[in-house]
């Protein structure tokens, strides 16, 4: 795409060669003369200055970061622009789907429904009263569970499970190895409890590889429209996880417990069972959530608190340790 093309379909001001092609996006420090990159933050500056990209997409702060020679797209926002280019300039999907129609090495029980132009995979299994919606795809060593509900335009990437009764809503994602509506953790002194709900996945969902979302023990565990899951993630039993909400790589969220919308988890952070992590909130990588946070704000630590007051506690212990 020609730089001035590009600039124009991400409402970027331009500084340099409008005429210069760009086939691809690339990081900083290893971009080449057809590759255009992204300045986000002040910590890359010097990257940014040996970088011998075509052009980068940079806020007004950072531009001057850039070395000679090296065009400009301004941005407001150079993150969301960066995105934007990356889906203009790279518009197939990473994961290679099935081809259109029902492999014949693929498994289809009789009563399963499979909707004419959806994609199935060889090795993938449909069970009974299974529903596979339009546009949806089936990849290879797939699993859809009895009764369960595959929605419009959903992918199910490469030996993801989707099991007995659970539904996976429209343009939703979920990764290669990921198991939605395993068994939960519910247990008593006679042992393990039958787990008879299912997982109810919302709309324009990403769920990552081998991350896992448990059955509700009765009713749903409920991740909510647009919700975003890393790798790795792990939701207890009849959890809700609410809409646009992000858990990066190996968050824990125990059974019962409540995210609320846009919550924002870091990695390895655990919340416990039955609490609620209210709207807005933003939990720092490694934090333990023991009792309910309703307020927004950043938190952090173990247990977590409201990251500004654990920061001024520390100062104030440390100064204490050197006094």
């Amino acid at each position: 795409m020609r730089l001035a093309d590009l600039a124009a379909r991400l409402d970027a001001r331009l500084d340099g060669d409008g005429d210069r092609r760009i086939l691809r996006v690339a990081p900083l420090d290893t971009a080449g003369s057809d590759a255009l990159a992204g300045l986000f933050e002040r910590r890359f500056r010097e990257a940014a200055g040996r970088t011998e990209a075509a052009a980068v997409v940079v806020d007004e702060a950072l531009a001057e970061a850039l070395p000679p020679g090296c065009a400009r797209l301004v941005h407001p926002e150079p993150r969301a622009a960066w995105g934007n280019a990356l889906r203009l300039l790279h518009p197939r999907p990473p994961l290679t789907p099935p081809p259109p129609g029902i492999d014949p090495r693929a498994v289809v029980h009789p009563t399963a429904q499979v909707a004419p132009d959806a994609r199935v995979g060889p090795f993938a299994v449909v069970d009974a009263e299974a529903r596979v919606g339009p546009g949806a795809a089936i990849f290879a060593f797939v699993h859809v569970g009895p009764g369960a509900v595959v929605g419009p335009d959903a992918v199910l990437a490469t030996r993801a499970s989707v099991l007995d009764g659970c539904a996976i809503g429209a343009g939703s994602w979920i990764g290669p190895g990921a198991v939605i509506g395993s068994v939960g953790f519910g247990i008593d002194r006679a042992g393990r409890l039958p787990h008879v709900g299912r997982v109810r996945v919302g709309a324009g969902v990403t769920i990552g590889a081998q991350s896992c979302v448990d059955r509700a023990t009765v009713g749903e565990t409920v991740i909510g429209d647009g919700a975003h899951l890393d790798n790795l993630v792990q939701v207890g039993h009849n959890a809700h996880i609410g809409p646009r909400a992000v858990l990066c790589g190996q968050v824990g969220i125990a059974g019962g417990a409540r995210i609320g919308a846009g919550v924002v988890i870091g990695g390895q952070a655990g919340v416990a069972g039955h609490v609620t992590v209210g709207p807005g909130v933003r939990l720092a990588a490694q934090s333990g959530v023991t009792k309910s946070l309703r307020a927004p704000g950043d938190y952090s630590g173990h247990p977590a608190e409201p990251n500004r007051a654990r920061l001024r506690r520390l100062a104030r212990e440390r100064r204490g340790e050197h006094e």
